[in-house]
């Protein structure tokens, strides 16, 4: 079962010296509204029973997006909680209380796999009604993430990350997987989010990376054909796939132009995978297997955009 939250401050904490605050942990606390949340994930709980009380769920996914933030094992976040307080305050953990342990952080970030797509959707949701989301237009791409594993001999797959596959980029092979994303344009927050196999074309989760609700879309040239600028059009948002051309049909000069404008509107989305490869050390998968990645992704998306949103409102 689980146990809520304890608001209550602990006898050390009465007594303990003030602490070095976290600005930005203590702005995340504030932008969120953590009760939808709460009742999300503890859907997954029982309540009542026998058995020792868990930890918070709340705590539980704080602790997983300090994971993220840092770039913590489930060890090195056991010890980080533990040691610091800034991170026992943002996790609402008294100084008289254990840390969750990293079997704990572990089992909780498979328990919530299935929901974390959701769970992305419903910040989102908090972030559209802070006006953070502007909806002029979506920025569509796709990034491949090397797997966690070793690389099997090309062509061959791994015992280790068996759903990873093979992909060719300008001549470069891949193994692992393929990141998608659509980004608001403006605010450069990430409003969906999907991870599939590396050889999964990248049209095949277009659809998916629309909202519905934008006024535009934007796309690199892979993403032309099949369809897509008709789909777009039937639902009143303006196409913004750059054209592709061929040895049989060079792009007319006017074509030219129109890509040359599209690109400039579409660069904003490598700024968001240059910061989760760099900052976030997302050139490589951290679990293996397809379930486990695609749920660190979104947590991932969700760590970015709630850091995003903290500037976005100056902070």
């Amino acid at each position: 079962m689980i146990r809520r939250e304890n608001r209550q401050t602990g006898l050390a904490d009465a007594f303990a010296r003030p602490s070095k605050s976290n600005p930005s942990l203590d702005r995340v606390n504030q932008l969120v509204n953590w009760a939808p949340l709460r009742q999300k994930m503890e859907s997954f709980y029982s309540l009542s029973g026998p058995g020792r009380p868990a930890y918070p769920a709340v705590m539980l996914f704080k602790a997983v997006l300090l994971q993220n933030w840092y770039r913590l094992s489930d060890p090195a976040a056991e010890d980080a909680i533990d040691d610091r307080r800034s991170f026992r305050r943002f996790l609402g953990l008294n100084l008289d209380e254990k840390a969750p342990d990293h079997s704990t952080i572990h089992r909780f970030r498979d328990r919530i796999a299935p929901i974390m797509a959701e769970l992305l959707q419903m910040i989102n949701a908090q972030l559209a009604s802070r006006k953070l989301v502007v909806k002029r237009g979506t920025i569509i791409d796709a990034t491949l993430v090397e797997s966690s594993g070793r690389r099997p001999e090309p062509g061959s797959s791994s015992p280790h990350d068996p759903d990873a596959t093979w992909a060719k980029k300008r001549d470069k092979c891949y193994f692992g997987y393929k990141a998608h994303i659509g980004i608001d344009q403006g605010s450069e927050l990430i409003r969906q989010a999907d991870l599939t196999p590396a050889n999964v074309h990248d049209g095949k989760r277009f659809e998916a990376m629309v909202s519905g609700d934008e006024a535009a879309v934007y796309a690199d040239k892979g993403y032309s054909g099949g369809g897509r600028s008709r789909w777009l059009t039937a639902r009143g948002i303006q196409d913004g796939i750059m054209f592709q051309g061929s040895k049989w049909r060079p792009l007319t000069p006017e074509e030219r132009k129109r890509n040359s404008a599209l690109a400039r509107i579409r660069s904003a989305v490598e700024h968001i995978f240059g910061t989760l490869k760099r900052i976030y050390q997302y050139r490589r998968c951290r679990y293996g297997g397809l379930w486990r990645n695609r749920s660190h992704l979104f947590a991932l998306c969700i760590c970015y955009n709630l850091r995003r949103a903290v500037r976005l409102q100056g902070g």
